[in-house]
């Protein structure tokens, strides 16, 4: 046989290879980190030859996927993935955190940007707004609403509040121009074409939220789970989770 006919016949097997051991890996995770991901995962996908299947929701909409444990990867707010270790369904050796997600305010492209820069500047553009919008079961929803119910602004903005169902919703709604103001994670709002970025919220107003990977408890590929997960603890990956609007774990 000539060096071209072993050179083929080995690059064959090296393709064979290569595809016997790849492996799916089912992610589960906030869609607050979809733009970041879509730039690594194809990264990680090239460099390893798995493939990472993924469903970006909030928590509350993952919950059959959490229960049926089919899943490899979970990545959802610490004290979420904490629970999910104490019932079982992940490894909490495995965790590690990722990236920290904070609140934004959006508008519709080229729209005026009100005043937010203080507690009472927030205030006042949010009683001044004709609708603002955000997702109601989301950690952000849930935090705005306990917020707005303490400060007592809960019936002045009841009829003005569009609240969203499911996550990847809320910074549609404002490039549409369906809300005046979105409230919702800054990695959303830089990640939507059609709004643009007033700023953070006030610090007062702030929750930021610590995003947390772990391997499922019955992951089918826990291998490929674990280098997955150690692929988004390097410095590359927390690059990219800067320049996305996300505060990288250090």
């Amino acid at each position: 046989m000539n060096l071209l006919g072993r050179a083929a016949i080995a690059a064959l097997a090296m393709g064979l290879a290569q595809q016997a051991s790849a492996a799916d890996i089912k992610l589960l995770c906030i869609p607050g980190l979809r733009a970041a991901f879509d730039e690594l995962l194809p990264a990680f996908e090239r460099d390893t030859g798995n493939k990472v299947v993924f469903h970006f929701e909030i928590f509350p909409g993952q919950k059959k996927e959490i229960e049926s444990g089919d899943f490899d990867v979970a990545i959802f707010a610490t004290p979420q993935i904490e629970a999910l270790g104490k019932e079982g369904k992940v490894v909490p050796s495995t965790a590690a955190n990722l990236a920290s997600t904070n609140i934004g305010v959006a508008v519709k492209s080229g729209a005026p940007k009100p005043n937010i820069g203080s507690d009472e500047a927030f205030k006042r553009t949010l009683l001044a707004a004709k609708s603002i919008t955000y997702t109601k079961q989301s950690q952000t929803g849930v935090f705005l609403t306990k917020q707005l119910e303490t400060r007592g602004l809960a019936d002045a903005l009841k009829d003005k509040l569009q609240l969203q169902p499911g996550g990847a919703m809320t910074t549609f709604v404002v490039a549409r121009g369906e809300a005046e103001l979105g409230v919702v994670l800054v990695s959303d709002i830089l990640a939507t074409p059609g709004v643009d970025l007033v700023g953070p919220v006030p610090a007062s107003w702030q929750n930021t939220v610590m995003q947390t990977a772990a391997v499922g408890a019955t992951a089918k590929q826990p291998a490929a789970a674990a280098a997955l997960i150690k692929y988004l603890t390097t410095p590359a990956a927390a690059a990219v989770f800067k320049a996305k609007g996300l505060e990288p774990a250090r």
